[in-house]
C-alpha cells in the first residue's frame, strides 16, 4: 500500500509549462485548486533546454486555451524575443482569422 501524502488532494490540477522560446514543454506543476491560473497564463520558470529562465504559458485541456492555442501564438509569432505577448491572445487569434490565415 503507497503512504499517504497529508494535503495530497489539495493538488488535484496539474498544469503543463510550454517555453515561448523554444516552443517544448517544460515540467508541470500541480496547482493547488484554490492556487489555479487561468490557462493561457505566463509564468517565467526554467526551461530545461534552453538553460534560461524563460516565459512559458500555462496550457490546461479542456479549457479555452490549450496546447492548439500555444502552437497558434508560437508557430505565428505572438511572442516578442523576451517571451511576452505582442497582442492578447483573442486579437492575435481574430486577427489570423481576418487576415484568412487561420
Amino acid at each position: 500500500m503507497l503512504p499517504i501524502i497529508q494535503g495530497a488532494e489539495d493538488f488535484k490540477n496539474v498544469s503543463r509549462f510550454f517555453c515561448t522560446r523554444c516552443g517544448r514543454e517544460g515540467i508541470p506543476i500541480p496547482r493547488k485548486n484554490n492556487r489555479a491560473r487561468e490557462a493561457g497564463h505566463l509564468k517565467k520558470l526554467w526551461c530545461i533546454y534552453c538553460k534560461d529562465e524563460v516565459n512559458h504559458v500555462e496550457v490546461k485541456n479542456f479549457t479555452h486555451y490549450d496546447l492548439k492555442d500555444f502552437e497558434i501564438e508560437f508557430n505565428y509569432g505572438n511572442f516578442d524575443k523576451d517571451g511576452n505577448r505582442k497582442m492578447p491572445y483573442g486579437k492575435f487569434k481574430q486577427s489570423l482569422h481576418n487576415s484568412g490565415v487561420i
